[in-house]
């Protein structure tokens, strides 16, 4: 594999961490009510501690290898039973990824077209841009994460005129229930899915100024994600936006100018179908890497992952609200095995390391 720098991680977080709650805002309002903004506050407060703690034990310990870290925590088989579950976690993440693509532009844009066949371009043109190597992953991902921060903007300029502060108001009318807390624990499980950056930690060049580039990516995202969800919210109202399957691309129909000029599902087609794509592209990639560390070789894996994710994405979008249903359990799953798990071992590791320099 190829060398990155830190500043690279700024788009590889960026489109692992943005795309679930851009594209599926109402499965968390459904919990969260006119507070989920508050919820999205205090999961990105905590993906952001949860990072920084893993790359202070990357930096005190010297080491960036993430199978080599559950090993040398839970010696040869629970480490290995554990890598296995991280690695199967990024597997479910990169059939999530084409399934839900494809599922959007099915209901939103493309009726009459079967799922099955957005998933298999889709598979189809991350095996040409994975085997291409690291290089053409970083370069795919820098000019798909560009366009879609400028369409965000743009978006946010267009919309805002329909929008009303009214919506978010009383904050916290009941205090803390347990489906504000329940919300708060989906959003963090989406969140968490910026772990598949720590298999491209061990190719980074230079790593002197990791921390402070990760830290500088989280709060951008942070930003971007709150004034998201406000500004669903803030457009619908919590009893109407928990209802639409697709909030964003509501809200974009809003937009005309001058009169006649209505384009404004471009936007949303564009954020989702590069979204979801290069989300499915790094995770791919990740999980390439990770085959690699753990010194297996296997002939023609990139093709065997192609051909699953054609089989299980279409199980999981084919039908939209047993996706929705899937895609529950799932943010759960990732929740333990991208957050709880890793951060675990890691803190067992940090002190059995200590202990031995010690």
């Amino acid at each position: 594999m190829g060398s990155i720098n830190s500043k690279h991680l700024f788009f590889i977080i960026c489109s692992l961490a943005i795309v679930t709650l851009k594209t599926f805002p109402s499965a968390f309002i459904k919990l969260g009510g006119r507070d989920t903004w508050i919820a999205v506050i205090l999961a990105s407060l905590g993906i952001l501690i949860y990072v920084l703690v893993i790359l202070m034990i990357n930096k005190k310990t010297k080491n960036y290898n993430l199978l080599n870290i559950y090993s040398q925590s839970l010696g040869k088989w629970g480490g290995a039973f554990f890598s296995f579950l991280f690695l199967i976690t990024i597997l479910l993440t990169i059939f999530e990824s084409a399934g839900a693509e494809a599922s959007v532009i099915h209901s939103g844009f493309q009726l009459f077209t079967p799922v099955w066949i957005f998933i298999t371009v889709t598979a189809l043109a991350a095996v040409y841009v994975v085997k291409k190597g690291i290089a053409s992953v970083t370069i795919t991902t820098i000019i798909v994460i560009f366009f879609i921060s400028i369409s965000g903007m743009l978006l946010a300029i267009l919309t805002h005129k329909y929008k009303d502060i009214k919506y978010i108001y009383p904050i916290l009318e009941h205090g803390v229930t347990s489906s504000f807390v329940l919300s708060t624990l989906k959003i963090l499980g989406a969140l968490s899915c910026v772990s598949i950056f720590i298999p491209y930690l061990d190719s980074i060049r230079d790593k002197s100024k990791l921390i402070r580039h990760t830290t500088i990516t989280l709060l951008f995202i942070i930003q971007m994600q709150i004034f998201s969800m406000l500004g669903v919210i803030t457009t619908f109202g919590p009893d109407r936006a928990m209802n639409l399957l697709f909030p964003k691309l509501t809200q974009t129909q809003l937009v005309s100018a001058f009169g006649f000029l209505e384009a404004g599902e471009l936007f949303v087609m564009l954020q989702v179908v590069a979204g979801w794509f290069i989300r499915y592209v790094v995770c791919f990639f990740a999980l390439m890497e990770l085959i690699r560390l753990s010194g297996l070789k296997i002939k023609f894996k990139e093709y065997y992952v192609c051909a699953l994710t054609i089989i299980f994405s279409y199980i999981f979008s084919k039908n939209l609200f047993d996706m929705f249903t899937i895609m529950d359990y799932l943010l759960y799953i990732q929740l333990v095995n991208f957050l709880v798990i890793p951060l675990i071992i890691y803190t067992i590791y940090y002190f059995k390391r200590t202990r031995v320099l010690a």
